[in-house]
């Protein structure tokens, strides 16, 4: 487990660093990277999880494995030996490490981060996880003993928390590159046609422009308000927009609300003994994704009917 955080981190910080290849032409670019040493790195870098990905691989595609194909490897697997095809196109080996480096990096880590700082804004606002859980537990029952996607329509303020943690802590907090289709005009900058644009949804969630106390955690901001996390509302784009929205939104969603209801519904929360909400440490780290640079510590108790 421990080589796998690694392998995610290691690639999730080339991913985020600085390029020479993205701001100077190309041939120069290439050959400063190349020089600095930082094409060598990436290229080991992203060498270590494709071997990751082919022993897993490897693993499905061992004699005796089931064939019931209940994994995306497994259908796309499939795909690969029976040569199929989507019109004119076939699906590779590379296009299934392609798709595996999406949920591997993409839709594993973001959603366990956004659960991390959910958590953390509550452990902060005593309040806000008083109400959170009191409409949970009423709304679900008394010894329920499973939370099923079912129960994700039954909770509408835990919607309105993780509207307020994307908003405060995107897992991203640049957009995926955009490239210009002509020249155009910004605020009385002239950007020309195919400039790399980065879109800095960080900033942007914490606009005094766009939000009242920008930087208040305060999910009550979302109530009856028509502005949500899926790309119709600038003013919040964890996932992005248009086009080149995150693919994998629905799934990564379902997974940070089942996580975040399992947790608050079966158990309660407590600092450390002598630690206080002021002792809570915000500070960030990362590049491509941000997260805590102090791992949130929480005491967990079993929640007593």
């Amino acid at each position: 487990m421990d080589k796998v955080e690694e392998l995610v981190l290691e690639s999730e910080t080339n991913l985020g660093s600085f390029a020479f290849t993205d701001f100077f032409p190309a041939g120069l670019g290439w050959v400063i990277d190349r020089i600095s040493g930082q094409h060598s790195e990436l290229h080991k870098a992203f060498a270590r999880l494709s071997n990751f990905f082919q022993h897993v691989i490897d693993d499905h595609l061992k004699p005796g494995q089931s064939q019931d194909h209940s994994d995306i490897i497994g259908v796309m697997l499939d795909m690969i030996n029976k040569e199929s095809k989507v019109g004119s196109f076939e699906v590779t080996y590379d296009h299934l490490k392609g798709v595996m480096s999406d949920v591997f990096l993409a839709g594993v880590n973001a959603g366990a981060i956004t659960m991390i700082w959910a958590m953390t804004e509550l452990a902060r606002h005593p309040r806000v996880m008083k109400k959170l859980q009191q409409e949970i537990r009423a709304t679900l029952g008394d010894n329920k003993e499973k939370i099923t996607e079912q129960d994700l329509e039954k909770v509408h303020y835990l919607k309105l928390v993780i509207e307020e943690t994307f908003r405060l802590h995107p897992p991203a907090p640049l957009l995926l590159p955009r490239e210009t289709m002509s020249d155009l005009k910004i605020q009385g900058y002239n950007i020309p046609k195919n400039t790399m644009i980065e879109i800095n949804t960080y900033s942007i969630g914490r606009d005094p422009n766009c939000w009242e106390n920008p930087n208040d955690f305060n999910p009550e901001r979302f109530t009856d308000s028509p502005v949500e996390y899926k790309g119709q509302h600038y003013e919040l784009l964890p996932f992005g927009a248009g086009r080149r929205i995150c693919p994998g939104m629905a799934t990564g969603i379902t997974i940070v609300e089942l996580g975040l209801l399992n947790v608050l519904y079966f158990f309660d929360w407590s600092l450390p003994d002598g630690m206080k909400i002021e002792d809570i440490d915000m500070e960030e780290a990362g590049a491509f994704v941000i997260a805590k640079k102090v791992p949130l510590e929480l005491v967990p108790t079993p929640h007593q009917w």
